[in-house]
């Protein structure tokens, strides 16, 4: 518990801290709830539950360079049927991304990302999975929208589940981009795809998504996005490839539009179904579907954005560096 403690301790003195240097900050801070059920397995039942606490920003030197920092925490417990006991499940992910923007609208950065999943499976037996990811990116600001591009690396350490995973070579890259197609609406969407080869065999994982957002007026949005993945076995022997496809939908209110706290509150539904192919007979035959429900609370800081942190449209709007972090954060 001290972990999330000391992080909402740090986001809430960030822009007094920079304030006293003179630096503009922006940015936002969500606490959300997700409820998570799994189904497709014959005579069992799967919920995964829990709580998060999310913060993004960007701390401004002038008006050329500025540095984008993120950090969450989240935390839940991983029930089925028939099990001796839940299993707690624990995700730290801290991120800096500095950037430099040119007059022309163009920008190029660097970014470094980590991330702690600890799995407390009995007791004091808990099984973790560090994770960290570096690279470049570049993009274009044209007004009306972006278009961005990324190339990266990735890496396990030392404590990770799968040792054989410590000898491959992890590779990321993708395209994002967003449009204001008019006044109110705007439309965003991703691919990117990660390369995890281990001497001859390559287990490539892809993930796509295409969503909107639209202003209502008074405060109230809505938005939703769809998109899919897949997982690439054919290395591993005649395995059909695994694959998923999902939709969200979601709602989102500003209280400062009637005069209030500067607080957004929003709730959103995903359901996603996951084709397991030639690997659905070992669950009894059948393809798993996923049930998620979101609340969030969102606090703006300075010009910071009102979009939930822990919303499963974040995918589609680019905000990922690796298919499979977009994975890991859409439950």
């Amino acid at each position: 518990m001290i972990r999330p403690i000391l992080l909402a301790t740090t986001v809430v003195a960030m822009p007094a801290l920079a304030s006293a240097q003179g630096l503009e900050f922006d940015g936002s801070v969500t606490a959300g709830a997700n409820f998570n059920s799994i189904g497709g397995i014959p005579g069992t039942d799967i919920t995964l539950n829990g709580y998060s606490f999310d913060f993004d920003g960007d701390l401004h030197f002038d008006e050329s360079f500025s540095v984008g920092i993120g950090a969450g925490f989240s935390t839940g417990n991983l029930d089925i049927t028939g099990a001796p006991n839940e299993i707690n499940v624990d995700l730290i992910s801290l991120s800096i991304e500095p950037v430099y923007r040119f007059s022309s609208g163009a920008y190029v950065g660097g970014y470094y990302r980590m991330g702690d999943l600890d799995l407390a499976l009995l007791g004091p037996v808990t099984i973790g999975i560090d994770t960290s990811q570096y690279g470049i990116f570049g993009g274009y600001d044209f007004g009306q929208g972006h278009v961005e591009a990324f190339y990266g690396m990735s890496e396990l350490g030392d404590n990770a589940l799968i040792p054989v995973a410590l000898n491959t070579d992890v590779t990321d890259f993708g395209v994002s981009g967003s449009y204001e197609v008019m006044d109110g609406l705007d439309v965003f969407g991703s691919v990117m795809r990660t390369n995890i080869e281990s001497g001859a065999t390559s287990l490539p994982i892809t993930a796509y998504a295409i969503g909107a957002e639209y202003d209502l007026g008074n405060g109230f949005d809505i938005y939703g996005s769809v998109g899919g993945s897949t997982f690439d076995l054919s290395d591993l022997g005649p395995i059909d490839d695994i694959t998923a496809f999902g939709a969200t939908i979601g709602a989102s209110y500003d209280l400062s539009a009637s005069g209030s706290m500067p607080l957004v509150l929003s709730a959103e539904y995903s359901r996603t179904n996951v084709d397991l192919g030639t690997l659905a007979p070992i669950i009894g035959g059948n393809d798993l579907t996923v049930d998620r429900f979101a609340l969030g609370v969102t606090i703006p800081i300075g010009n910071g954005s009102t979009t939930p942190l822990n919303s499963n449209t974040r995918t589609a709007r680019g905000e990922y560096r690796s298919a499979v972090a977009a994975l890991v954060n859409s439950f």
